[in-house]
């Protein structure tokens, strides 16, 4: 049984369908079959993790280049290296997976150099792939895959949960035996994290670090995106570049978002943009938000239910809307319609900036 595997090279294992199939899929008897297979010829545990890694590159690879015509030019450049024989030699070259592997066995026979020029958009040191990896040479991960059109609920071991929408991954642990709750994500998901202050929640996106002890909030972070956003919900979210430098604390790097803020992370650059989500959501009770109801009042008191309402700082000269009053209420309109009706009020203008609201007047008469 184990055999036919005996004398495998990397190329060899790359091109198998049961071994593609092991690592897309694994079940606990392939896990077995594979585990028994390296402890009877443990010398080819090299060769099958380097496979194993180039298997799961290439299912990467897959979901990147989506747009046919990029694919289609990669094969072409490998073919254009090939001779009539060489082509005919790999018997597989069928579209879909099959054609991606036969790529990969032609590549990892012609060395490293074409690896790096056929696979420029391979993963880089930070993204989803090798953080997954990097962690399980210490850790058993577990891993959810959703390929299904609707969001998919993952009860965690501490009693978080994570919504994972179509097309996203994330893997972690099986128990959070460690000082950190660690989880490792690309895609995107909504996350609601049980509080425990004694060991804070960590979730690794491509190059950013997503860190709390307990709140509610959302990731999005596809591979193929330029930018990184966080958007929070509830509670305090503290974001920051995983390279960050290494004398001075990580989290001086990155910023701490408050409910109804989002940062935008430029991952080349690496270059934050704090702002107010697009909807703002109440912070308060249905009871708490009927007591706000303002008759000929100050705008300026105005303004301070509205802060607590939404959470959010406005930013305004007292002195010149010192004379300014309105009646209003904070009824069931967004934040930016209810600012849109003050400012109307008044004879004033808004707009966002670093996540407050800054409110730009010449007072009233």
């Amino acid at each position: 049984m184990f055999q036919k595997y005996a004398s495998f090279q990397t190329a060899d294992f790359v091109a198998d369908t049961d071994f593609i199939e092991w690592v897309r899929r694994p079940t606990p008897s392939s896990n077995q079959f594979w585990q028994e297979f390296l402890e009877v010829f443990p010398h080819q545990q090299p060769a099958l993790q380097q496979a194993r890694q180039t298997v799961r590159l290439l299912i990467e690879e897959g979901r990147t280049v989506s747009d046919p015509e990029d694919a289609k030019q990669i094969w072409e450049a490998i073919e254009e290296s090939l001779d009539a024989a060489s082509v005919r030699q790999i018997g597989f070259l069928l579209n879909g997976w099959q054609r991606w592997a036969a790529a990969a066995a032609v590549v990892l026979t012609l060395g490293s150099g074409w690896y790096w020029f056929v696979f420029s958009t391979s993963p880089k040191p930070d993204t989803y792939q090798a953080l997954v990896e990097e962690a399980e040479a210490s850790q058993s991960l577990e891993e959810v895959i959703n390929t299904t059109t609707k969001q998919q609920l993952i009860n965690l071991p501490d009693g978080s949960t994570i919504t994972l929408e179509k097309d996203s991954r994330v893997s972690f642990a099986k128990s959070f035996d460690g000082i950190n709750r660690e989880v490792y994500l690309t895609g995107a998901a909504f996350f609601d994290v049980t509080k425990n202050p004694d060991k804070p929640f960590l979730v690794y996106s491509n190059e950013l670090v997503t860190k709390v002890l307990g709140t509610s909030f959302r990731i999005q972070a596809f591979e193929r995106d330029k930018n990184i956003v966080v958007s929070v919900k509830t509670g305090r979210v503290s974001v920051y570049p995983k390279k960050s430098p290494e004398s001075t604390d990580p989290e001086t790097a990155g910023m701490l978002l408050t409910p109804n803020q989002e940062v935008s992370f430029a991952r080349t650059e690496e270059r934050f943009n704090r702002t107010l989500i697009e909807k703002p959501t109440v912070l308060l009770t249905e009871e708490e938000l009927q007591q706000y109801s303002f008759e000929n009042a100050p705008v300026s008191s105005i303004f301070a239910a509205l802060e607590k309402a939404y959470g959010v700082d406005i930013v305004f000269d007292e002195e010149v809307l010192a004379n300014c009053h309105l009646t209003t209420s904070l009824s069931a309109e967004t934040l930016f319609d209810k600012l849109a009706v003050i400012c109307e009020g008044i004879g004033a203008s808004y707009k966002v900036v670093d996540a407050q609201v800054v409110i730009e007047s010449r007072g009233c008469r």
